[in-house]
């Protein structure tokens, strides 16, 4: 082995010690063809948009060995002249360009004229085609660019391609090709994406003589996206469309329920060219930021229209990538469309109940049933109160904004006092803090009458169970909301306003609270400063690694400023590279209302608990959280209805 290897170092130095000279057609076409041929996929995907160029309306596709060993492609377009068959197979020729200038207005899939050059150069090859217009037809056979004189040939109008043993002449390449199955998938890809792309064609894939795909043309977009997707994907898609303009932006966009652990079920496509672009991916991520839970990517098939001269296609050897003239303005186009229509839309998940035989629960006789005590061993049941019921709720509890806040127009902002004893800021309609009043009267089940064995709540109201969720009824069902994720949504919105208008009002501590940090943490807080400033945290050097804090949102109460900053800190130290300052300042804020919010087992009474409600229906978004966490279920009473059997 190692005397091999001295051997090409040799060669090599050799080589680079040389004079400069012409290399021979055959290595050219080999360097042309890796650019452009990587695998069997690749050679699909060049003849397919051939086909498509030539004006073909069905397409038939048949594989051997994943492609391996032959790919034939099937048309009926237009056809090319018998004295062009020749032709084709030369580097750079093509009838889809005249001048320099159609580079910057290129209306086709194909362009460069190098796609049968590449794959003559690393396989065999026979071409068949008649022209709509000829009576005959011809033949001609190209085996790593050696052309056999041009035959007649008697056939469909149209093309007839057949590529075998791929990588005949490039062993090495060969090499590199994965298995089958692999090869077999890639290929499937290219034809999920032409078959997206234009929904007119009829369009068949067979491989080794069975069946794989056919796709008829009267089956549109959404059936086809059921056919290559599974109908769950399919019906959890919504409708989009941009206002009229110069641009247009139209395709389905996916339920957030519907999310992925991946971004493989996003699809792009810009002037029926299937493309990737990591912008507009971030564009269409950040139209669902606050829907979705970190790491998740939501599913999406996205049409453009863009005049030819605004988009540059003829940067990336496959054509997989494209550059826009404008594309902020495609990145916002993208953004806005997609978050506007999810806001039409209510997204609260509904709670399914899990599936059992006879739509019966079912239980093991050999499992211990645990007390609640011994689930959450951690957490101990409170003390029964021997107090009277809590009485209906009086006139006194404000109704509306105006009678809370007579001299606003609009709603205030909760008051968030700061409770020294539990270390924990809350929320509440007038001064007390929640779960601050241990005089109030609680409702419990010691006190509650023998005719009510279960809790009870007045119409309109919720009940509060663990200390954690309240359950709500709706013309829908149950609703089941989570107090922490609805006040964090809540705080998260009124935080973003005021700082987006400007008015964000900020307490100034009187004296700078200093904060020791690490050197490297101390530093990027410092170079976010001034962003840090946009959100009510006004930071400055003291010295070494340490950090004065000056202020901080009176939106967040007294919360200890000190545990505000260092969640604000833990958050920028999550990203390894600097994010946009419109998405940090998400993040912060996200952050900044988590920490502020009521927590799971915060006991809250029944003001609070109408006050929280009001707030919702308030909100911009209030079925998830900023985090992508959902603030409430939705047990429909089609579900409760049938697990009480009451459906027949």
């Amino acid at each position: 082995m190692r005397e091999q290897l001295s051997d090409v170092i040799v060669e090599s130095e050799h080589l680079m010690t040389g004079r400069i000279r012409q290399l021979p057609p055959d290595v050219i076409a080999k360097i042309a063809a890796g650019e452009v041929i990587e695998r069997p996929a690749s050679v699909v995907k060049e003849l397919l948009e051939n086909s498509v160029d030539a004006g073909a309306t069905r397409i038939d596709i048949d594989l051997e060995a994943g492609g391996t060993d032959l790919i034939r492609v099937v048309d009926d377009g237009r056809g090319i002249a018998e004295d062009d068959l020749a032709l084709a197979f030369s580097s750079h020729a093509t009838s889809k360009l005249a001048d320099a200038d159609d580079l910057f207005r290129i209306v086709t899939l194909g362009f460069r004229g190098e796609a049968l050059a590449s794959i003559g150069g690393v396989s065999k090859v026979t071409l068949q085609s008649l022209p709509r217009e000829a009576s005959a037809g011809a033949e001609i056979r190209c085996e790593g660019l050696a052309l056999s004189p041009v035959r007649p040939w008697n056939g469909s109008p149209g093309t007839r391609i057949e590529v075998r043993h791929l990588f005949y002449n490039v062993p090495v390449r060969k090499k590199f090709l994965k298995t089958i199955g692999t090869e077999l998938g890639h290929v499937c890809e290219m034809v999920t994406k032409l078959a997206l792309a234009h929904p007119a064609l009829h369009i068949t894939l067979r491989h080794n003589g069975k069946l794989v795909h056919d796709i008829p043309a009267a089956a549109g977009l959404l059936d086809r996206i059921g056919l290559f997707f599974g109908r769950g994907v399919r019906d959890g898609l919504y409708d989009i469309a941009s206002p009229p303009g110069h641009l247009g932006l139209n395709g389905y966009v996916g339920d957030p329920k519907n999310d992925r652990g991946n971004a493989r079920y996003q699809y792009f496509f810009v002037n029926g060219r299937p493309f990737r672009d990591r912008s507009l991916a971030h564009a269409f991520q950040e139209a669902y930021r606050g829907l979705l839970m970190t790491g998740r990517y939501p599913v999406g098939f996205l049409f453009l229209t863009i005049p030819p001269d605004q988009v540059d296609v003829n940067v990336h050897p496959t054509k997989s990538e494209v550059r826009f003239r404008d594309n902020s303005t495609i990145y916002s186009l993208v953004r806005s469309t997609v978050k506007n229509r999810l806001l039409k839309e209510n997204l609260i998940p509904q709670l399914q109940a899990p599936p059992t035989n006879h739509d019966l629960p079912t239980f093991r006789r050999d499992t211990p049933m645990l007390s609640r005590e011994a689930e959450s061993p951690e957490r101990s049941v409170p003390p029964v109160l021997n107090v009277p019921p809590r009485p209906p709720i009086e006139p006194s509890v404000p109704s509306t904004w105006q009678d809370v806040f007579p001299s606003r127009s609009l709603a205030p902002t909760p008051y968030l006092p700061f409770n020294e004893a539990a270390g924990e800021t809350t929320i509440a309609p007038a001064l007390p803090a929640f779960g601050s009043d241990a005089s109030a009267p609680r409702l419990t089940d010691a006190t509650l009458p023998p005719s009510f064995p279960l809790p009870f709540t007045p119409n309109g109201s919720a009940l509060q169970v663990h200390d954690a969720y309240l359950i709500l009824e709706t013309p829908q069902g149950m609703l089941v909301i989570d107090q922490h994720a609805l006040h964090e949504r809540i705080l998260f919105e009124q935080l973003r306003t005021r700082v987006r208008s400007g008015q964000l009002e900020v307490q100034r501590l009187l004296i700078p609270e200093p904060i020791e940090l690490p050197a490297e943490q101390a530093a990027l807080v410092i170079e976010v400063a001034d962003s840090l400033h946009d959100l009510g945290l006004e930071v400055s050097e003291f010295g070494g690694n340490t950090i004065l804090l000056s202020s901080y949102p009176t939106l967040l109460g007294r919360k200890a400023p000190h545990v505000i900053f260092q969640a604000v800190v833990d958050e920028l130290l999550k990203h390894d590279r600097p994010p946009t300052k419109e998405a940090m300042l998400h993040h912060l804020m996200a952050t900044m209302a988590c920490k502020a919010a009521v927590k799971a087992g915060d006991r809250l009474s029944a003001e609070e608990i109408t006050y929280l409600l009001e707030l919702r229906d308030m909100a911009e978004d209030s079925h998830h959280c900023p985090h992508g966490r959902p603030t409430s279920l939705l047990f429909s009473r089609h579900e409760l209805d049938k697990q009480f059997k009451r459906l027949g």
